[in-house]
């Protein structure tokens, strides 16, 4: 018998993950221990909701599941032995917190064997049930931790992983990320000629996932979390374009050229309101709102679900009144706005040099390139920061409008000399 009193401090639960699938899905342990505060574990097994029994929360009584009973057995023993690890822990006075409990938790399933291999949980699987569940999320809901944008970039990772283990290590699994796989898969997607901010990108998505199914229980390798195993980036070469650039731009008579005189148009109200393309390109009447005699944007920003609201520039209006009868130019696709700006550039004679040194193909390059072939939607976006920091906007104004959270984020976008930033310095009033 036990010393000690058996006080325990939650209550547990198994649940579906998805209990409307259509298929086997995974059971998860779920522990709730005060207001507003619960850990999700993944069990390892999985089954059809049409079998599940979400009152007994076990496994029906099928008798097709041959291995009911052994499955059913192990989350007691999960539970029991959960429950009695906590009570005891409490009764010693140990802080229960989150990340204690995910460790008892983490530590309770190395120690319950698990033979039932057609259940458990392998890498691309789980990766697979990530971005569907993200997807039926995002479909379901208006308010979605996730934007479609951001789960297309995962989508594109795991894309790359299949084909790296389809040609390297077919029998890729949770177990088998370390990082003899981070520098062979660093150097299999050098090889298919991706740039290393790229490669970045995809390792910083690997990461993000490998920290959720650690979360759920269902990866236990943390050979991810070696400091050597991180994201690698470099300083990109981002243009902006001058207040002169921008009217020399605008001042383009494109009469005779109506597709790109629209995307000349479209690539404006992305100078004008500072916004990314997917949220400027395609703005109608139906954003246009007004505030005491004001008429401004409402945006709800695709990437990160924040509305914004933007004063319409008096020279957005005299476009829309000159050519579109007071409305907006109608949405063009982003390759043809970044290939008609170009166009337009090169014609209004943007084309200094600039030295653009890149990482592609693990291969360090430096070489000139004129100014009007880097420019593209994003441009407009940070021409607008640029240039309203330097024009002695104050900065927490700017980020109201562009969206940035933090000043050290807004001061990395933005693209400031150290000249003229001295300048702008020196117009302050304590240089006065």
């Amino acid at each position: 018998m036990d010393k000690y009193i058996n006080s325990t401090t939650g209550t547990v639960r198994f649940i579906l993950k998805d209990p409307k699938s259509d298929r086997a899905c995974p059971i998860i342990f779920n522990f709730s221990f005060g207001r507003g505060k619960r850990l999700r574990c993944a069990t390892g097994f999985k089954v059809h909701p049409k079998n599940w029994d979400s009152k007994n929360q076990r496994i029906r009584a099928i008798s097709t599941i041959a291995n009911r009973e052994e499955v059913n057995a192990r989350l007691r023993d999960i539970e029991s032995l959960f429950l009695k690890r906590v009570s005891f822990y409490h009764n010693q006075g140990k802080n229960i917190d989150r990340t204690f409990l995910k460790q008892i938790y983490a530590n309770l399933k190395n120690r319950i064997e698990n033979d039932l291999e057609d259940n458990k949980v392998n890498f691309f699987s789980y990766v697979d049930g990530f971005t569907d569940d993200k997807q039926r999320h995002i479909d379901k809901t208006k308010t979605i931790p996730l934007s479609k944008i951001t789960l297309r970039a995962y989508k594109q990772t795991i894309k790359k992983l299949k084909a790296y283990s389809k040609s390297h290590n077919p029998n890729l699994d949770f177990d088998s990320i370390n990082l003899e796989f981070y520098y062979s898969f660093i150097h299999y997607l050098e090889n298919t000629g991706l740039s290393l901010n790229t490669i970045g990108k995809h390792l910083k998505n690997l990461i993000a996932i490998l920290n959720r199914a650690t979360e759920e229980g269902v990866n236990t390798n943390l050979a991810y979390q070696h400091r050597e195993f991180r994201r690698v980036s470099e300083n990109t070469t981002s243009i902006y374009l001058t207040a002169q650039e921008i009217d020399k731009l605008e001042r383009k008579d494109l009469s005779d050229k109506p597709l790109h005189e629209r995307a000349r148009d479209i690539f404006l109200i992305g100078y004008y309101t500072g916004q990314r393309v997917s949220d400027y390109n395609g703005l109608s009447v139906n954003n246009i709102r007004n505030f005491e005699g004001r008429d401004v944007f409402e945006i709800i920003q695709k990437k990160t679900s924040k509305t914004v609201y933007i004063p319409i520039h008096p020279k957005l209006k005299a476009i829309f009144k000159k050519r579109y009868k007071g409305k907006m130019p109608s949405k063009m696709p982003e390759q043809l706005i970044n290939k008609y700006i170009k166009e337009i550039a090169q014609s209004v004679k943007i084309k200094e040099d600039v030295y653009v040194t890149k990482t592609i193909g693990g291969k360090k390059i430096t070489e000139p390139i004129k100014k009007h072939k880097l420019i593209g939607t994003h441009t407009a976006r940070r021409s607008f920061c640029t240039n309203a920091y330097l024009s002695k906007m104050p900065v927490i104004d700017i980020m109201a409008v562009s969206g940035h959270t933090t000043e050290k984020e807004f001061y990395k976008y933005i693209k400031v000399s150290s000249q003229e930033r001295a300048v702008k310095i020196a117009d302050s009033a304590f240089f006065q």
